[in-house]
């Protein structure tokens, strides 16, 4: 097992801004997630990890040793695509063998003997053992995820990386499968740097959660941080449901007062320590949808007034839709509550759960002391999708 440490890690392709002032901490036997949408620098950062690509700037360290410029075969990493690039006219055995027979330890080959032993250990580990024999056509595409991670855990690395190792499964498989991700990684305690899109798999399997766009880490916390305290505008959108108001700053106390469309003021609570918000400053007003109710919970509880515009029953609950000036807001209530669209609603949220945003994303985050980004250059370019 290694820490992983990037520093200040830069990458681009001609004009186009990959990922940029990366410093990030990993620690050892952590899984940790990188999160965000097609485009956001995520297989960048894993793939300057892994060695595929050297930044244009920075530093890359497992434990206190730089691998910044070392190439991928030195890193000792085990490396899941996400087409699994399997080898079709190979058997079972002969691609989760296949890193081994290239591997040396001081200079010496594994014996055959050594080869199969260690190979037969990882296909039980990912509960495929009585399967080396078959030929990789003959698998469904779990078995061939399981395949492909059994070949990456076989040379026992000091990293495992994952680039969205569970896209091409169906549901029910990508559950299996993470279910699968999460107990061998209990099991071995590995390192382990973990790509996806998918924002419950990500919450569901995760220590830390980093979210990404643009080629920049927003935010790098627990998955219960990141729901309950998201530092963006973004972070608060793109994980979980959120309604967004528009807002004004009207004071500035223990907690911050914002004056919202139709006259009306709320009261909540910043979730970044030390951003300097000031008076008349336009900011965002963030709400999770289950934390808008239709009674007070508490006499100092904000009463935010709209007009419900569209209803969706799911179930356990149902979606309300509600105008508030010309912002569409949403609310999550009881699936028995009596509302009707067109109907005027006052609903109710504590002080505690009102999120007061800065607007601006990572222009914002540079704005606060001692943040990875403070000192950090402004963006030069969009990031592609790369």
């Amino acid at each position: 097992m290694v820490e992983i440490r990037t520093e200040n890690l830069r990458k681009t392709f001609g004009e186009i801004v990959a990922t940029d002032e990366v410093n990030i901490l990993i620690e050892e036997g952590e899984l940790a997630t990188l999160l965000g949408p097609s485009g956001c620098g995520k297989t960048t950062l894993l793939r300057l990890i892994a060695g595929f690509y050297e930044p244009d700037r920075g530093k890359i360290f497992f434990d206190d040793k730089e691998i910044t410029n070392l190439p991928p075969h030195k890193r000792n990493t085990g490396m899941c695509f996400q087409n699994y690039a399997l080898w079709p006219h190979m058997s079972v055995f002969d691609n989760v063998a296949y890193g081994l027979k290239l591997k040396r330890i001081n200079n010496m080959k594994y014996t055959k003997i050594a080869v199969e032993r260690r190979v037969n250990e990882a296909l039980s580990l990912v509960h495929m053992g009585d399967l080396g024999h078959r030929h990789i056509h003959q698998l469904s595409g779990g078995q061939q995820q399981r395949i492909a991670l059994a070949r990456a855990l076989v040379i026992e690395p000091d990293v495992l990386l994952l680039d969205e190792p569970l896209s091409n499964l169906d549901a029910k498989l990508r559950i299996e499968m993470r279910e699968e991700i999460i107990r061998i990684h209990n099991e071995m305690s590995i390192t382990t740097v973990y790509v996806t899109h998918d924002q419950h798999e990500a919450l569901s399997i995760s220590d830390r959660v980093a979210v990404m766009d643009e080629g920049y880490i927003q935010q790098f916390d627990t998955p219960q941080e990141i729901y309950a305290n998201p530092q963006t505008i973004f972070v608060a959108d793109f994980i979980g449901q959120c309604t967004f108001i528009d807002g004004v700053i009207k004071s500035i106390d223990d907690q911050i007062t914002v004056g919202i469309p139709n006259n009306q003021s709320v009261v909540g609570q910043t979730t970044i320590d030390g951003y300097p918000f000031e008076t008349n400053e336009e900011v965002k007003v963030a709400i999770r949808p289950e934390d808008l109710h239709l009674k007070r919970e508490g006499p100092k509880d904000n009463e935010i007034v709209g007009k419900v515009t569209r209803i969706i029953y799911i179930g356990n609950a149902v979606e309300v839709y509600f105008q508030v000036g010309e912002i569409l807001a949403q609310a999550l209530l009881d699936p028995d509550s009596e509302i009707k669209e067109g109907d005027d609603i006052h609903l109710f949220a504590p002080m505690d759960e009102v999120m007061i945003l800065p607007l601006g994303g990572v222009d914002a985050l540079r704005k606060v002391p001692d943040h990875p980004l403070a000192l950090a250059p402004a963006p030069s370019s969009a990031s592609s999708d790369v």
